[in-house]
């Protein structure tokens, strides 16, 4: 009897002693964790904008949303978008101005000219490599360029402009950002939405959709047949290390095409997604 109750208090002592070093361990682990998240925790904003036109459009003046919030410190709305931080693709210029302007209190961002063309571009095909074929031989594609479309050109070149700003000085509040994150201004929450109400969409569980409805001032003369199709997106982001990348995220996104010349100003729908990721 007494053999087996020491054996029985050793294997207590063996598992109270087991217990304290996972415990020991799961804190350390938990800590180096939190740590690491901590280190590499960062926020971001992302904007985008596309633009392209299928013909001409001449005497241009194109407003349109940017993303910006009340900032009650200033009284006045702000957006995070600075065009000296912004790189810009396909945008002549020498005759475009890319700019923000205050409408009604509104930071939009202007793009006006006299005239805005279209660019068009051909098609590079694919060039089979033959057997023992050196891939550095091979003639390098070329690219033509057109302000129309044919056969050679086919392909429509849109105008491109990307913001990434790293340092918005605080962490980002995506899962209620109405009211306290920038927000393509000014705007209408029209509804709520569900992954099957747009194509673009999917809402994974925990995530909310809403229908949002922004306006386009716009002004140009066109032929009545020509698309103007303009194209934006804002994401703001959190992301930290954790066995690997974390984040969680809101974007919004608004596309409409616009066909003939306009004048005035259109309400466009889009979409707000919020909670998406890991909290």
């Amino acid at each position: 009897m007494l053999n087996r109750s020491n054996m029985l208090k050793a294997v207590l002592v063996a598992g109270v002693i087991l217990a304290a070093l996972l415990f020991i361990f799961m804190a350390l682990v938990m800590g180096s964790l939190d740590r690491s998240a901590a280190e590499s925790f960062q926020s971001s904003y992302r904007y985008e904008l596309k633009v392209s036109t299928s013909g001409p459009i001449e005497d241009a003046v194109l407003l349109l949303p940017l993303p910006s919030r009340y900032n009650p410190d200033s009284g006045t709305n702000v957006t995070p978008v600075n065009l000296s931080r912004a790189s810009l693709s396909n945008f002549d210029r020498d005759n475009i101005s890319v700019r923000i302007e205050d409408v009604g209190g509104v930071p939009m961002l202007n793009i006006s000219a006299e005239r805005i063309d279209p660019v068009y571009k051909n098609r590079i095909e694919p060039i089979a490599i033959m057997p023992g074929q050196n891939e550095s031989e091979l003639p390098e594609p070329t690219h033509i360029y057109s302000n129309k479309y044919s056969e050679d050109t086919p392909v429509l070149v849109e105008m491109e402009l990307h913001m990434f700003d790293t340092d918005p000085g605080h962490e980002i509040e995506t899962r209620t950002p109405i009211g306290t994150e920038p927000l393509f201004a000014p705007y209408r929450i029209l509804g709520n939405i569900s992954g099957s109400d747009d194509d673009y969409l999917y809402l994974s569980p925990g995530s909310s959709g809403y229908v949002v409805e922004v306006p386009f001032i716009l002004s140009f003369d066109a032929a009545d047949g020509n698309v103007l199709t303009i194209t934006s997106e804002f994401h703001g982001r959190n992301e930290w290390w954790v066995l690997g990348w974390q984040y969680n995220l809101y974007f919004e996104r608004v596309h409409h095409e616009f066909t003939g010349p306009c004048n005035g100003t259109y309400p466009v729908r889009g979409v707000l997604v919020t909670g998406e990721g890991v909290y």
